[in-house]
């Protein structure tokens, strides 16, 4: 196709100052011996679909949004937030709601570790404003509490929790099997803490690190190292 020759992704955020995403993928791309280049853009919300339309015209390979930047469109459905060619001779991108297809994985993963009586997922809690991104229906039973506080007994019920609110995690009970939580809240809780408590977590480096893993594959083929991507962004947010 006509434009851009080489291939190049965007990122778009906003803002996008201080996202590692740009300084992780070239490091990835590097690592893989691939010549694919990245751009990062900040755009407003208001513009995001003027932005995404022109990248898809100028040729570029694939996108990438932020999550401030993944809302729900006027007719309910929510904006994908990964873009991509299946190869450079595609007029049009492919599109997924990347963070929930790595989120669904990785549920199901935790569960499918775990000894026959105990892999069915779910109880589900939601503690705060569920998530669109969140694969809510994958849960065999479900509660919601709107206010950054659930009893003792509701979180000791559930066997999956996600959270969007900072909540006092003193006040929780220790885990006594194998709880997974998933924590949407920004800034994120005292995950550490969460942990020291007995419960699994996914926290914000393990979803941008997903997120980075599943757009790579998503565009390339091809998936890098692990660790690649976690030294980078480490090395990024330690400047």
């Amino acid at each position: 196709m006509d434009g851009i020759t080489e291939p190049v992704v965007l990122v778009l955020g906003h803002p996008i100052a201080g996202n590692p995403a740009q300084f992780a993928l070239e490091r990835a791309f590097a690592s893989m011996d691939l010549g694919w280049r990245v751009f990062s853009c900040d755009v407003p919300a208001q513009r995001i679909d003027e932005a995404i339309a022109g990248a898809e015209v100028l040729g570029f390979r694939g996108l990438l949004l932020d999550q401030n930047l993944v809302t729900r469109l006027d007719e309910g459905a929510e904006r994908s937030d990964l873009y991509w060619r299946g190869n450079a001779s595609e007029s049009r991108w492919h599109t997924e709601n990347v963070l929930s297809t790595w989120l669904e994985r990785e549920i199901r993963k935790h569960f499918e570790t775990l000894d026959s009586e105990n892999s069915e997922i779910g109880p589900l809690l939601w503690i705060g404003t569920p998530d669109p991104s969140f694969p809510s229906q994958i849960a065999s039973e479900q509660a919601h509490s709107p206010i950054a506080w659930a009893s003792t007994e509701a979180i000791e019920h559930a066997r999956l929790i996600a959270i969007a609110e900072t909540v006092d995690v003193a006040q929780w009970p220790r885990c006594q099997d194998a709880t997974l939580v998933v924590d949407f809240a920004n800034p994120e809780n005292d995950l550490d803490q969460i942990r020291s408590l007995g419960y699994n977590v996914l926290g914000r480096e393990e979803v941008r690190i997903g997120i980075l893993l599943e757009s790579i594959q998503r565009w390339t083929g091809k998936q890098p190292v692990v660790d690649v991507l976690t030294e980078a962004i480490e090395e990024y947010l330690a400047v």
